[in-house]
């Protein structure tokens, strides 16, 4: 009976009901209600209860969500969102933020609530390409980094549309899904990778034109990593203070000045195009803090990323650790400084690089490795990667069980893959190949595995053949059809069966056109009409 959206909370309804049928929740307990309508007379001038009025359903939608049944039932700790990243605008209160008197320890949710005031559009962080996607082809599923990767389960299949979806409403925009993309079908909105490349090679280079050496960018977020680096420089304050008075033993440093911290929205929202262009660019090494707020699955994924990127650097010669994480809960933690800062700088180019980091992911890494090639200190053909070293690597081809039917070059995303119009042949260009997986899925005789490695030599951008055959000819008019393999193995396969017996299996040798031909002019068919 009671209309929330016009009772103005003035309590004169609870207090004149002699029932007590009125909660603090403005609801009427029709159990307890003995129709005195005191109610409705101490509410004429709101006009906010209305016995009369036909039951209705709240279905707005709301901007600001507090989830309390951590509070209500805390051994469940039962939540409307389980992911470790919930939608812009839900917020829960830490189960330890409360004590045994009721009292909530923890006021920063509290606050952050009270401050989001106003009305803003919900961003979209992302941009998706389809057509670039190597998740699925023809219900084969190949690359699924994104959605294992996605924090805030956003991201799903839809094999029969052969792509993802993402849910703009759940996505948080820390970018994991554009750094595991092998393909750049998924990238960051805004700040665009080409951007975020135009900051780095402007910073290292002012920071070499003012006489800096052996340059360390950080990549930390722009909240939790900004508070954490700023913690570290007062407790480097405090402790110069202390130590000068002894009353510690050891004196807590603060960023070296080699170190160049770069905030961004999150710490895993660029990989190992941009830090690749950062060498080339002239920086040493490449750190990224991982605080408290990063998911698990994006340390392992950064870590992996890091994996590829140093196996390349390593294999070029280039001395030193370039690639390491922050492990950092406070500002304790990041004391690692210390001992990334001992250790010696890590070999870096002699020259630093020129070209723009482009929109296009593979565009960009084609530009860093050529340039670190170029400037690289040893002379190598081929590096051995890591274990699903996305984006790069090549094919084996069992050529005793490859019948060239071709259908991993219909399947190959990236066109790594393409045959040849002229003779049954499946050539391979490795430069294009992202490891998605999606030719061996799609292999009826499991003739392909993936091969991680880097090519460096001018043969990985051009086509070789993985596997050729002699042409099949029909017997019936020598036009070419098929791979010699391919037709003794349908005819191994269809010799027992009823329907291929006699002259029907013969027309297995012959083209489609003969084939046709050969049932229609047969005189010892059973023909439908004539029955």
């Amino acid at each position: 009976p009671i209309d929330l959206d016009l009772c103005t909370r003035c309590n004169a309804c609870l207090a004149v009901c002699p029932e007590g049928a009125i909660g603090l929740d403005y609801q009427i307990d029709s159990s307890l209600c003995k129709s005195n309508r005191d109610c409705v007379k101490v509410c004429t001038v709101a006009g906010a209860i209305d016995f009369g009025r036909n039951a209705t359903r709240q279905t707005e939608n709301f901007d600001l969500v507090l989830d309390l049944r951590v509070i209500a039932q805390p051994q469940t700790s039962q939540t409307s969102f389980t992911q470790h990243a919930p939608p812009q605008g839900y917020f829960k209160l830490p189960v330890d933020g409360v004590n045994g008197a009721g009292q909530l320890g923890e006021t920063q949710t509290l606050f952050k609530l009270r401050d989001l005031v106003g009305e803003f559009e919900k961003p979209k962080f992302f941009d998706y390409k389809q057509k670039l996607c190597a998740h699925s082809r023809n219900k084969q599923v190949g690359c699924n980094a994104c959605i294992d990767v996605c924090s805030a389960e956003a991201i799903s299949s839809e094999v029969s549309r052969q792509q993802i979806k993402v849910n703009p409403n759940l996505c948080v925009g820390c970018g994991a899904c554009t750094t595991v993309c092998p393909t750049g079908a998924l990238t960051y909105a805004y700040p665009r990778a080409a951007e975020q490349g135009v900051k780095l090679k402007t910073l290292l280079a002012t920071y070499a034109r003012g006489g800096g050496k052996d340059a360390a960018l950080l990549l930390h977020s722009q909240e939790g990593g900004t508070r954490l680096i700023d913690d570290l420089g007062r407790a480097a304050q405090l402790g110069s203070k202390a130590a000068s008075s002894k009353s510690v033993d050891r004196k807590i440093n603060g960023v070296s000045a080699r170190v160049l911290p770069v905030a961004l929205w999150h710490s895993a929202s660029i990989g190992l195009d941009v830090w690749l262009s950062a060498i080339a660019y002239g920086a040493n090494q490449v750190w990224v803090l991982m605080t408290d707020e990063d998911a698990p699955q994006y340390r392992e994924a950064v870590r992996a990323q890091m994996d590829v990127a140093q196996a390349i650097l390593t294999g070029l010669g280039y001395a030193g650790q370039h690639f390491s994480i922050i492990d950092a809960g406070g500002a304790k933690d990041l004391t690692q400084f210390d001992r990334l800062l001992q250790a010696a700088p890590a070999q870096s180019v002699s020259r630093a690089a020129g070209f723009a980091v482009q929109a296009d992911k593979r565009a960009t890494l084609d530009l860093a490795l050529d340039y670190l090639i170029a400037q690289a200190p040893a002379k190598v053909e081929e590096i051995a990667l890591p274990s699903g070293a996305s984006p790069f690597g090549s094919l084996n081809i069992n050529k005793d069980t490859c019948t060239l039917c071709l259908s991993c070059v219909s399947a190959c995303p990236a066109s790594a893959l393409q045959d040849n119009a002229l003779m049954p042949q499946l050539k391979f260009i490795e430069k294009n190949c992202v490891q998605c997986g999606l030719c061996v899925s799609t292999c009826p005789e499991n003739a392909i595995t993936l091969q991680p490695r880097l090519l460096l030599g001018p043969q990985r951008k051009e086509a070789r053949v993985l596997n050729e055959a002699k042409p099949y000819a029909c017997v019936r008019c020598s036009k070419p059809f098929g791979t010699l393999k391919a037709i003794e193995g349908m005819l191994g396969k269809l010799a027992g069966h009823s329907m291929f017996q006699g002259e029907a299996l013969e027309r297995l040798k012959m083209c489609g056109d003969c084939r046709v031909i050969d049932i229609y002019s047969a005189t010892n068919e059973a023909k439908i009409t004539d029955l």
